[in-house]
């Protein structure tokens, strides 16, 4: 997830960092966001094979990150209805006592 789901968001959040005029910036999101798709459609995929409610089967450090980028998800043009079990799973996770606590610490609120 780190250095490939992360990584490819360089070109969302930093796309002047990538291209100068208006035009090229708006190919690298256009592109950014063609590789975030399959992506996402990689980890829904990997989330349904495990079972749907944990990324790696089991309660994991993933999980803490996935639910990251489950809410980035909702800053691009992509849409989480799109990634069923990616889906289900943010809106599982967030009845968690522990991303609760996390959320009312940064100030901020679930994504429903």
């Amino acid at each position: 997830m780190t250095s490939e789901v992360h990584a490819t968001y360089g070109g969302h959040f930093g796309t002047g960092n990538f291209a100068d005029s208006e035009a090229a910036q708006d190919e690298v999101k256009r592109k950014t966001y063609e590789k975030l798709d399959r992506q996402y459609k990689h980890l829904n995929d990997q989330l349904s094979e495990n079972g749907g409610k944990w990324y790696l089967g089991q309660r994991s450090f993933a999980d803490a990150f996935l639910y990251v980028l489950t809410r980035w998800l909702d800053q691009t043009l992509l849409s989480i209805d799109d990634y069923p079990a990616l889906k289900k799973f943010r809106e599982n996770i967030q009845t968690d006592a522990g991303v609760k606590k996390a959320l009312e610490r940064q100030d901020m609120e679930a994504i429903l």
